[in-house]
């Protein structure tokens, strides 16, 4: 039995290729240690079967942009371990058409762009590529936003009038719009 060394170089050998590249292969999903996929590079391996996927490509993954319909009753905050629960691989839309193989790496360093309150339900946005967190944060008093509020009771005489000003939201409130 041999002594465990880390995947990377095994990968390397295997390959043909420096360790960087053999780092590279790894991270972007395309080596399976006895057929289950695995991520990371410094993983130890002694016998087992090392499959490295034929079309394994060498270029980093471009940014991933993640949109979640948040149910009520979730809190999700950046960086809150809440909203990493409902961003795995198992609550991916099962009719992506996108082509993305889904790896650990597309769920790390998110950024919460639209936050909603924990009772709120709707779409919610992480992205790890910088231009659309600050199209959605810098820009977002340019960026139109849609709330669909459902209210239960009575409508005073005059709340028909006051919604149609527009609700305060930080502070801020909306232009009127004509009816």
């Amino acid at each position: 039995m041999t002594d465990p060394i880390r995947l990377a170089k095994r990968v390397a050998e295997l390959r043909g290729c420096s360790r960087r590249e053999a780092e590279l292969v790894i991270a972007g999903g395309w080596v399976r240690v006895d057929g289950v996929v695995v991520e990371e590079p410094h993983f130890r391996v002694a016998e087992q079967r090392i499959e490295i996927d034929p079309e394994a490509d060498l270029t980093q993954t471009e940014p991933v942009t993640i949109l979640l319909h948040k149910p009520p009753g979730h809190h999700v905050a950046a960086g809150d371990p809440s909203a990493a629960r409902l961003l795995t691989p198992a609550a991916l839309w099962a009719e992506d058409t996108a082509g993305i193989r889904p790896l650990k790496k597309h769920f790390a360093q998110l950024t919460l762009c639209a936050p909603l309150e924990t009772d709120a339900s709707g779409l919610v946005v992480f992205t790890q590529d910088w231009r659309i967190a600050r199209k959605l944060t810098a820009d977002a008093a340019t960026v139109e936003h849609e709330v669909i509020v459902e209210v239960a009771g009575e409508l005073a005489s005059d709340g028909l009038k006051r919604l149609n000003r527009g609700i305060p939201f930080n502070g801020c409130v909306p232009s009127a719009h004509s009816s």
